[in-house]
């Protein structure tokens, strides 16, 4: 028995140390730009992955407590005013605290569950449950863009990308244009495809 006890304890010994609280946990600092008059997070969805949380649940508290509209754009978000990068890091320590963190144990090993009109925050590690409130979200609008595909444009070529694409633009959005590669030249143009602030098209007869 003697020699069980000794091995256990040799055992332990060599054990990494437990992690208690949230050490281990570290949400990214968020990655931001200005893009004209909005604010742009890059890393919004790597953000939402560690919190364990809806991107549109994310957002819409930023957007709430910084008071300006919010969009999602992934795997980036978006809010249509300016906002420094302190101050969305601090709303989304904020927003750790309230959505994501038990308040018994401290760890960040919980889920948000809805009981009837109820929304409670239930920790996995421990087992303690406490109700949060969670306003409606309403899912974020997608940033709108001037062309639809399938659609097909009359547009202007502006200049010639490196791979010999046209470039043209319709209200600021950019389009690369294949088969078109003279500048000044007007195109009927078939949108193939739409990625966050471009579009890709081939010229048409």
């Amino acid at each position: 028995m003697d020699a069980y006890q000794s091995l256990l304890e040799r055992a332990r010994t060599r054990l990494p140390p437990v992690q208690v609280g949230h050490e281990r946990f570290k949400v990214p600092d968020p990655d931001v730009m200005s893009d004209g008059k909005n604010t742009v997070i890059r890393n919004f969805q790597e953000i939402a992955d560690v919190l364990r949380r809806e991107p549109a649940h994310v957002i819409g508290h930023l957007a709430r407590e910084l008071g300006c509209p919010g969009v999602l754009d992934l795997p980036r978000g978006v809010l249509k005013s300016r906002v420094t990068r302190e101050a969305i890091a601090q709303r989304l320590r904020d927003y750790t605290e309230k959505y994501v963190f038990c308040s018994e144990c401290k760890r960040p090993d919980t889920h948000l569950s809805k009981e009837g009109r109820l929304t409670l925050l239930i920790c996995e590690a421990c087992g303690a449950q406490r109700p949060v409130t969670v306003r409606r979200v309403v899912e974020p609008e997608r940033p709108k863009t001037p062309v639809v595909v399938g659609e097909v444009y009359r547009l202007t070529i502006e200049d010639v990308g490196r791979r010999g694409d046209g470039v043209a633009k319709k209200e600021g959005f950019v389009i690369f244009v294949t088969g078109a590669n003279q500048r000044g030249a007007t195109v009927n143009a078939k949108v193939t495809k739409v990625l966050g602030n471009n579009a890709y098209a081939v010229v048409q007869p």
